[in-house]
């Protein structure tokens, strides 16, 4: 296989069995760096990690479900180093590139596996997501991304970053795939109950005005109910940020302490410097912020009881290009952790899907109530089919 996208890990291809029947049968799965898969190393983008490795003699339970219900490997991919970015650099192996749009960052850090699916080189995308590693790149990719709820698969044999946020997750072209993905994972069907959509004003003030207009437009063609709120939550958005970013901190350090002692200087400055920020947080900074995410994730328990799927951007600013300096990657990262923080904090299940819109396609995201991850898919795609109705055709030149 050809990669001029840098999607893959360089490493030498292993026959890696799949069932030859199953219902992701003619599927092709690229997963993400972190996963063991028997005959390959796991470097979890870092070389010293690579060298520590050795090959994985069994494969991660969530990678064999895949291979079980008939989806064929096609490679371990890039990520950004030890999962911890949302930019999709990585100083030892390089940036993947964006199909969408070479000048863009890809997004990180499932930056392989949604680039690897963005050009056509797999149909599902494995990857984890701890504060946005799926949805960011997902969005930026032009991709459907799900972060299931907290909990729900198997993460054995996965290397943690932040283990109270880590999940793994998925991407794909279009909604059927990812439907399929999760049917053969096991998760609960959807229920029959009519599903209202919440509309939190707090949220949409983060966006450009006229996207925002347009997705809110959106929703007003499908037969679900629609309903506003001023904010989701009694905290700000910026506040919720900081506690998420201090218990991310805090967890990324304890995963990555040994790596870091023994080996400080195999990791890029920017990566070391966030975790030494984790090995400096105080005991009550860590505390206060553990105690907002447990009020948080009660009031959206409160919230979202009575079948009500949250509707919001994906991202909160456009990406940057991969050329960029460190304050606009820092600057990107910033503005959106604002929204991709609400999932980790509470648990619950996000899915991204692109929409189109009048200045192209945007990435919209469905956050519902703990183990509703197959009934934001299905309100995805009756929110896409409303979306497709409403946009002008595009007209036949008959004179040819």
């Amino acid at each position: 296989m050809q990669d001029r996208w840098n999607a893959f890990m360089p490493y030498p291809d292993v026959d890696v069995g799949h069932a030859s029947t199953g219902p992701l049968s003619g599927l092709r799965v690229a997963v993400k760096d972190l996963f063991d898969v028997a005959g390959y190393p796991t470097a979890a983008g870092n070389a010293a990690v690579l060298a520590a490795s050795g090959i994985k003699r069994a494969t991660a339970p969530l990678v064999q479900t895949l291979l079980d219900a008939g989806a064929c490997f096609v490679g371990k991919t890039n990520t950004d180093e030890l999962a911890y970015s949302l930019i999709g650099g990585n100083v030892h192996f390089g940036m993947p590139r964006n199909p969408r749009d070479p000048d863009l960052i890809p997004g990180g850090s499932s930056s392989g596996s949604a680039v690897a699916v963005a050009a056509g080189l797999a149909d599902i995308g494995l990857g984890t997501d701890t504060s946005g590693s799926v949805r960011l790149p997902a969005a930026i990719n032009g991709l459907v991304g799900w972060r299931p709820t907290h909990g729900s698969l198997d993460n054995r044999a996965l290397r943690p970053l932040a283990p109270s946020f880590d999940v793994p997750g998925f991407m794909t072209r279009s909604l059927e795939p990812m439907a399929a993905v999760m049917s053969a994972l096991g998760m609960p069907p959807a229920n029959d109950r009519p599903i209202s959509i919440l509309i939190p004003e707090d949220i949409f003030e983060t966006i450009d005005g006229a996207i925002a207009d347009e997705m809110i437009a959106s929703f007003g063609s499908s037969a679900m109910p629609i309903r506003r709120t001023d904010a989701i939550a009694s905290f700000s958005l910026a506040d919720l940020a900081v506690a998420f970013i201090t218990i991310l901190q805090k967890e990324a350090w304890e995963s990555n302490k040994t790596l870091f002692e023994r080996s400080p200087d195999a990791i890029a400055p920017d990566i070391a410097a966030r975790l030494r920020a984790g090995s400096r947080l105080a005991d009550e900074e860590v505390r206060e912020a553990r105690r907002i995410r447990a009020l948080f994730s009660g009031e959206i328990d409160r919230l979202l009881c009575g079948n009500v799927v949250v509707a919001f951007p994906t991202l909160a600013s456009n990406p940057p290009t991969r050329d960029a300096g460190p304050e606009s990657f820092a600057a990107f990262r910033s503005a959106c952790i604002k929204l991709l923080c609400l999932s980790g904090l509470s648990g619950c299940p996000q899915a991204a899907f692109p929409i189109a819109s009048r200045a192209g396609s945007v990435s919209l995201s469905l956050f519902g109530a703990r183990r509703t991850d197959r009934m934001l898919v299905n309100v995805a795609m009756q929110l896409s089919i409303c979306v497709k109705e409403q946009m002008p055709s595009k007209k036949v030149n008959t004179n040819s």
